[in-house]
């Protein structure tokens, strides 16, 4: 092969060693960038509102929930993604970086509820069952459009149980909340035997 030819090789072998390093940052630049909406964690994206939700949980029941608990980064903090570290499967996520699936029974969590919880419209499972619990469901609970599966079971949650859950009651293929302290009348949708065992001696007007 001539020295021309070597050189146009040369030349060629460098032009698409250029465009594969050009393809391939790109490639990793879409692969860990995310809209404003979004944190990157761990180099996958995930809904700022749904890990504000998760914060929440965790700055109500700072005074109950021990950190060694939860605390997987050795950092003595509770992180979001580390909320439902205690449980095979707690947390799920799709595809869009949205949470799905929260199961957090017997973990000590305490104070209220979040009011935005209805802001997890991608949820199917919540499981809040067994911890410390006060307050009332919110009203926004009728957002939650693809919740199947809802668990407030023994919490000391009270007050009335909103009109609105009535909203999404048909898609439940389970719901359990017995044992907290919701006061009558009960939305209709929900059948007596689903309410369950319910201390009412704090309710007025029964």
């Amino acid at each position: 092969m001539g020295k021309p030819a070597k050189t146009l090789m040369k030349r060629l072998s460098l032009y698409f060693l250029f465009i594969f390093i050009t393809i391939s940052c790109s490639n990793n630049e879409t692969d860990t960038s995310c809209s404003d909406e979004f944190q990157i964690i761990n180099d996958l994206c995930y809904y700022q509102k749904d890990l504000d939700i998760l914060n929440e949980f965790i700055s109500n029941g700072q005074l109950t929930m021990n950190v060694q608990d939860f605390d997987t980064s050795g950092n003595n903090i509770i992180e979001p993604l580390e909320l439902a570290v205690n449980h095979l499967n707690g947390m799920k996520w799709n595809e869009l970086g949205r949470l799905t699936k929260l199961w957090l029974t017997h973990d000590n969590l305490s104070g209220s509820i979040p009011e935005n919880i209805g802001d997890l419209e991608y949820l199917d499972t919540l499981n809040l069952s067994f911890n410390e619990l006060e307050g009332n469901i919110p009203q926004s609970i009728n957002n939650l459009v693809n919740l199947k599966w809802f668990y407030l079971r023994y919490n000391n949650l009270s007050g009335s149980i909103p009109d609105e859950i009535c909203d999404i009651y048909p898609n439940f293929i389970n719901f359990l909340i017995e044992g907290n302290n919701f006061c009558p009348p009960y939305p209709e949708c929900i059948p007596q035997e689903k309410i369950g065992t319910q201390i009412t001696a704090d309710c007025i007007d029964l």
